[in-house]
Formats: C-alpha cells, sequence, structure tokens
C-alpha cells in the first residue's frame, strides 16, 4: 500500500514534468514549421496512442522519459529523400536551436509558477520557539528557557527559524543582542540579553569549510508558523529560489565531474518515488516544491554538453553556426548513440545507489537462506 501511495504521485509529476518539456519542442516545431511525426510520453512499447492530421501521438511503457520526433532529422531519413520543406534538417540554425531549447525554457517556465504557487499557498515552517538545547553552547548558560521565542536579533525581527539563522550569520563577530519573548503564568513578557555565539568550523555537502555561528538552540518541533507571500512577494521569491537552485544544481554537477562529491548522494527513479510519497504525505504544497526542484534539475541535466541530450544537440548547431557547416550527421548520430550509452551506463549506478540508500539488499539478504545468521 505504502509503495502504491508513493508510486501514483510520482507518475503524476514526473509525467507533468515530461509533458511540459517534450510540450515545449513541440510547439516549437510548430512555431518552426517543421512537421512532427511522433510525439512520445515515456519508452518502449506503446500502451496508447491515436494518430493526428500528420502527428502520432503516444503514451509508452516506460515513463523515464519521452521524445517529439520532428521529421528528417537523420541521415537515413536525408539520404532516401533528400530535404523537404518540413524537415528539421532543412530548417534554420535559429530555428532549431529554438527548436532544442524549447524543453528546457518550459522546465523552467513551469518550475518557476510551482514556486510562486508555493509561496502562494503558504506551508508550515519552523517557528523561533526554543524546543531544547545543544550542550557546550553559550544559550543554556545564559538562562534562555525552553518556550521562549526569539522575535530579534540584534533589533532584526525574526519570524522563522531560517530568518533567524540568516541573521545570526549577519551579525558581526562578538556578543549580540537577543531579544526573547517569555510567556509566564498567563504573562508575555520580552527578555533582552546578551551572547557571544559559538564559531564552528563545519564542512558542507561539496567539502566547502563554512564559519557557521550557533547558539546552541533547536526548534520546537509542534510550535511551527505558517508562511505564505502575496503574489509580488511570491514572484520574487520564486525567481531567488530559481536562479539559486539553478547555480547549486551545476555546482553540484561540476563537484561530481571533479570527484568532490560521491555519486552516492544523487537520487535516480527509486530515490525519486521516495521522495514523492514522503512530499504526498505532508500535502500539496510540499509535492508542487519537489516537482519544481525536478523541473529544475531536468532542465539543468539536460543542458549539459552530452550527445543525445538537449546540450549536446545545442553543442552542434553552435559549432555549425561558427563553422557555417553542417557537423556530419553520421558524426553526431555516432556521438548521440556513444551518448546515449553512457546515460544508461550512469542510470544503472545511481538505481544501485538509490537500492543501496533504502536497504533494498540487506532486506532481500534477510529473506534469504544464506543471509541468516
Amino acid at each position: 500500500m505504502n509503495f502504491l501511495f508513493s508510486i501514483v504521485p510520482t507518475l503524476i509529476v514526473l509525467g507533468l514534468l515530461i509533458l511540459i518539456h517534450e510540450l515545449g519542442h513541440f510547439i516549437a516545431c510548430r512555431l518552426t514549421k517543421v512537421r512532427v511525426e511522433k510525439f512520445s510520453i515515456g519508452f518502449g512499447p506503446e500502451i496508447l496512442h491515436w494518430q493526428g492530421p500528420e502527428t502520432r501521438y503516444a503514451i509508452s511503457l516506460f515513463p523515464l522519459g519521452g521524445f517529439v520526433k520532428p521529421a528528417g532529422e537523420s541521415v537515413s531519413e536525408v539520404d532516401e529523400a533528400g530535404l523537404k520543406p518540413g524537415d528539421y534538417l532543412a530548417a534554420s540554425i535559429p530555428a532549431r536551436i529554438l527548436i532544442v531549447v524549447a524543453g528546457v525554457a518550459m522546465n523552467y517556465f513551469l518550475a518557476y509558477w510551482l514556486f510562486v504557487s508555493v509561496f502562494m499557498m503558504g506551508r508550515p515552517v519552523p517557528g523561533t520557539v526554543i524546543g531544547g538545547f545543544v550542550e557546550g553552547y553559550p544559550a543554556q548558560e545564559k538562562g534562555i528557557q525552553v518556550g521562549d521565542r526569539i522575535v530579534q536579533i540584534n533589533e532584526k525581527s525574526t519570524e522563522t527559524w531560517i530568518d533567524m539563522t540568516e541573521a545570526l550569520q549577519a551579525a558581526p563577530a562578538g556578543e549580540l543582542l537577543l531579544t526573547l519573548e517569555r510567556s509566564q503564568a498567563g504573562q508575555t513578557e520580552q527578555v533582552t540579553l546578551k551572547i557571544a555565539p559559538r564559531v564552528d568550523s563545519v564542512k558542507d555537502i561539496f567539502g566547502e569549510t563554512l564559519e557557521l555561528k550557533r547558539l546552541g538552540v533547536t526548534p520546537h518541533p509542534e510550535a511551527n508558523k505558517f508562511e505564505k507571500f502575496g503574489f509580488l512577494e511570491a514572484i520574487r521569491h520564486a525567481w531567488e529560489t530559481l536562479v539559486n537552485l539553478t547555480v547549486l544544481t551545476y555546482k553540484a554537477i561540476f563537484y561530481l565531474i571533479m570527484g568532490k562529491l560521491s555519486i552516492k548522494t544523487m537520487a535516480g527513479p527509486i530515490g525519486i518515488v521516495a521522495m514523492t510519497g514522503s512530499a504526498a504525505k505532508l500535502g500539496l504544497p510540499y509535492v508542487l516544491q519537489l516537482a519544481a526542484n525536478l523541473s529544475v534539475s531536468l532542465a539543468v541535466i539536460n543542458l549539459l554538453p552530452i550527445p543525445a541530450l538537449d546540450g549536446g544537440h545545442l553543442l552542434f548547431l553552435l559549432i555549425e553556426a561558427v563553422r557555417r557547416k553542417r557537423v556530419s550527421l553520421e558524426f553526431q548520430e555516432r556521438m548521440t548513440q556513444a551518448g546515449f550509452i553512457l546515460l544508461m551506463v550512469l542510470m544503472v549506478f545511481i538505481i544501485y545507489n538509490d537500492l543501496t540508500n533504502l536497504q533494498v539488499f540487506e532486506k532481500i539478504k534477510g529473506f534469504l537462506p544464506f543471509g541468516k545468521t
């Protein structure tokens, strides 16, 4: 039952992301008058299909991708009949670039408005009520109590735990002014005190050392604040989130290539099922935020200059624009096949990593005679 609860929202989310991506390519083909022979959501055997005036639409068995098949995009098609109006290869370079990048643009468009929706719908986030202390840090020694709410740091208002940590990191070194709201015997009073945070050197997921100021307090698990924004604030926060997430994703990819970040940190389709199931249990805003995050990841990955991805096709088009001569179609197709094999090998490693993280192999060993002691 838990698996079904996870798989259904996963199929909906992935189906939406793939549909939007391929719809971008499809619309761009229509705008540039390139004929589309097939529009498929998923790979493999077709489950459903219908034939339009010039395009075959299909939903296929494996929902881990999709494709738009423009007319006249391969060597065999060109060799057999030559280029015709409406063929992809007969279109201008700007038209082909538009077709290639349209899928990524649509994923960014979707992610942006999903983020806007999440910020406008609102969601519970940790407030600034103190739920506990960390031994050895200054908060416990200064008379701060469980249930106190941090309302200001150096006279800067703090509504959420994120506000509090950001204000803490932005404060100058040394002592800072902490304003607390304390309830006692039905009365609420403000308590102001000076406290010097402890500075710890920690490493982030990229292995970079950060200096973090810490008071040694933890949030109260039941004292959440419902964070909600108006339209203008939501579009600003959505843009900031989109940019930051894009930069973070490219940075993660760079560190993976350089060997500074383990491939074990990556999540594949099985990991996405688990994450989507968890998000679905928390509510619609969390599902929409996860969908937005995945849409950005899909856009970033598709722009990588790897043959078989949109970024690989874009690279060949940019080379053609600079050289004013098309890169050999045979070479492009060989590189695309090699790129596809590389992606499949990478997918196998990522799925293995998903199964390891979910301890699937350990659970299987428990059912086997040689796995028991």
